[in-house]
């Protein structure tokens, strides 16, 4: 296996939990810590055996010192292996390891759909910045989708909103509809995003086979 084709995957897992398991197969899955993301993504080749990684940011920049590595999997340790340097990485016990769920969340009905694309995350990261808020407030104006960067402890905060021309309302959203923009943590692309009053989201990547699962800020 390409080691550039796993680098991408692993610092964006590795920034949701630093423990990842791997089984056998394609699928990748791992859930932070507080269990309030879920990332899911189809590989684009197999896991030959099931191991842990007890810190996939080390993994990452360890990975990085081989050139054009090539990835191979051992009983005990991955090797990898480029331009006359390699690198033996032992696995972690996986019962050691924080293990995501065997089966996916099943998503409710919507409550509103739209795009979020790459373009628009970065605008939201900035506002939240310059504003100093976390939350992002999912509403509807006109009919159009509405998302403002907000303090929702105080009433009187200073907002950044934007109208959304592709979003779906499909209900009468309540107000309780509240992302923390810190668990944004996604891959680059343009996501497709699924709101449920249930205090779950779900954000499919637009050109590949990459899902994450966010709860929702509880007022």
């Amino acid at each position: 296996m390409q080691a550039n084709n796993m680098l991408e995957v692993m610092q964006n897992f590795g920034s949701i939990n630093q423990n990842i398991v791997f089984k056998k197969g394609r699928t990748l899955r791992t859930v932070s810590e507080a269990r309030n993301i879920l990332a899911n993504i189809e590989l684009d080749e197999e896991i030959p055996l099931d191991f842990g990684i007890y810190d996939a940011q080390e993994l990452v920049r360890v990975m990085s010192l081989v050139d054009d590595a090539e990835i191979e999997f051992d009983q005990d340790y991955l090797s990898l292996s480029g331009n006359g340097s390699s690198i033996k990485y032992f696995y972690s016990e996986i019962d050691m390891l924080t293990q995501p769920p065997e089966t996916l969340i099943t998503m409710p009905k919507p409550d509103v759909t739209f795009t979020l694309t790459a373009d628009m995350q970065n605008k939201l990261k900035r506002a939240s910045a310059a504003l100093g808020h976390k939350q992002i407030s999912i509403s509807s104006d006109a009919d159009k989708v509405k998302l403002t960067i907000t303090d929702t402890k105080n009433q009187t905060a200073n907002l950044f909103s934007v109208k959304l021309d592709d979003g779906v309302v499909n209900s009468v959203l309540p107000p309780n509809l509240n992302i923390n923009i810190d668990n944004l943590k996604l891959m680059q692309g343009d996501y497709n995003v699924e709101v449920s009053n249930k205090l779950i989201s779900r954000f499919t990547h637009a050109d590949r086979n990459l899902q994450y699962f966010i709860a929702l800020e509880n007022k």
